[in-house]
């Protein structure tokens, strides 16, 4: 996975269709990509903004997810990011599908997709971390959120040298209508009690084993090139 920045002066909704064409091209002609995604940080979203965190500068314009069958093959496909972004984070991830979303190929997946990259607590072993986290705080958050995607990428390693400390990038997608609403977002339309218990539920359970000085969280557009 890479998280990356736009040259100065590049606006996301112009960059995206020399994304979703040149670059796109570029990397599925690299013989060992078997998958590609694409996500942007571009106008469909920003109605999002508004639940925007920046705990370590700055946040992603753009993230792209190339699944492989070697990370040794990765310095190839940097080299063709590096044509069009920069400040490329690269991580290695063991990825979870935990509820997969109906997607179509080429085309704007629906909604909105929650990317947030954050750390451990730092007293936890690796164990611990991940029992708090996918044994026990993933039950929590479907059920409290309207998530109809959620994918958990734990890092293995970093790949490039501006990469960040995190422990794992998580993928959440909700409905178009949680751009605007809290009470949509989670999952308690109309029930000023139930939004109050399910923010309250997820904020205990995240702050379990996430770092709060390393959580990031930045909403973006998704397109699934190759599955």
């Amino acid at each position: 996975m890479y998280l990356a920045q736009l040259p100065a002066g590049v606006h996301c909704d112009s960059f995206r269709q020399i994304a979703l064409g040149e670059m796109a091209d570029q990397l599925l002609q690299n013989q060992h990509v078997a998958r590609l995604t694409l996500h942007f940080d571009d106008s469909d979203v920003a109605p999002a903004s508004r639940w925007r965190r920046e705990t370590v500068a700055p946040l992603p314009q753009v993230m792209v997810s190339v699944w492989v069958d070697s990370a040794n093959h990765q310095a190839e496909l940097v080299q063709i990011l590096q044509q069009q972004l920069s400040a490329i984070e690269g991580y290695l991830v063991s990825e979870s599908e935990v509820l997969r979303p109906p997607t179509g190929l080429a085309r704007r997946t629906d909604g909105m997709t929650q990317i947030c990259s954050f750390g451990a607590q730092p007293q936890l072993s690796q164990a611990q971390f991940l029992e708090l986290w996918r044994n026990q705080h993933t039950e929590v958050a479907l059920r409290t959120q309207s998530t109809f995607g959620y994918r958990q990428n734990l890092i293995v390693a970093p790949l490039t040298g501006a990469a960040k400390n995190h422990a794992a990038i998580v993928e959440e997608h909700f409905p178009q209508a949680a751009m605007d609403s809290i009470e949509v977002f989670f999952n308690a339309e109309g029930d000023a009690e139930k939004l109050q218990r399910h923010r309250q539920q997820m904020g205990v359970s995240c702050g379990r084993f996430i770092d709060p000085d390393s959580i990031n969280v930045v909403h973006m557009s998704e397109y699934i090139i190759k599955s």
